[in-house]
């Protein structure tokens, strides 16, 4: 039975390439690591799948944040990233702008939340202070008062309504009866003119 093929050795050169090109596209890298692989194979050309890109470079960011959180260095895990300086900072940047963009994602999140605290806040002050509401305690004759002063502005509200609808059906009888006056007019003025023509075609020269 043969044995399994060794996974190839990963070079310095072939890193540090696809490291520029990550880091240089960082928020493709952030929102999709997969893709982000799958183009730098493309744009660098290197003989590496897409999964074995994103362990490498997963690996080494994971051993990053270590270091930088407790200052302490595995030195047996990994050690191109320690003993290639270009490695190490490339990797080192990248764990730098993956704390920024978490920062500010959760920034963005608590400031949608507080928007919308603050909408249903607001909306939920405005209902409230539509109605005069007494504090504490409630009696039969506060319901009342309430209820009938709801009512006057309700009433007030019909009247105002009506005032307006009995302006403008008067204007528009108004208005009727302009042009009803017009046409009365208008006929008359015919009939006189039809009087003359008529007068014209009788007159004959004695």
């Amino acid at each position: 039975m043969p044995r399994p093929e060794k996974p190839r050795r990963w070079e310095s050169s072939e890193i540090v390439v696809v490291l520029n090109y990550l880091y240089d596209n960082f928020d493709t890298w952030y929102d999709s690591p997969y893709v982000a692989c799958a183009e730098a194979i493309m744009a660098t050309n290197v003989k590496r799948g897409g999964s074995s890109v994103y362990g490498k470079v997963h690996n080494m960011i994971r051993i990053m944040d270590d270091y930088l959180r407790t200052g302490k260095k595995n030195s047996n895990t990994c050690d191109i990233l320690w003993q290639n300086k270009k490695v190490r900072d490339l990797i080192k940047e990248m764990c730098y702008k993956n704390t920024e963009r978490k920062r500010k994602d959760e920034t963005t999140k608590n400031r949608k939340k507080s928007k919308a605290i603050t909408t249903v806040t607001t909306e939920a002050s405005t209902t409230t202070s539509q109605i005069d509401v007494p504090q504490m305690p409630f009696s039969i004759e506060t319901i009342d008062e309430i209820y009938n002063e709801q009512i006057k502005k309700v009433e007030n509200l019909v009247l105002k309504s009506k005032e307006t609808i009995e302006t403008r059906n008067q204007e528009i009888r108004d208005l009727y009866e302009q042009i009803s006056h017009r046409r009365s007019e208008l006929i008359e003025l015919i009939e006189m003119a039809n009087n003359k023509l008529n007068d014209l075609k009788d007159f004959s020269i004695v």
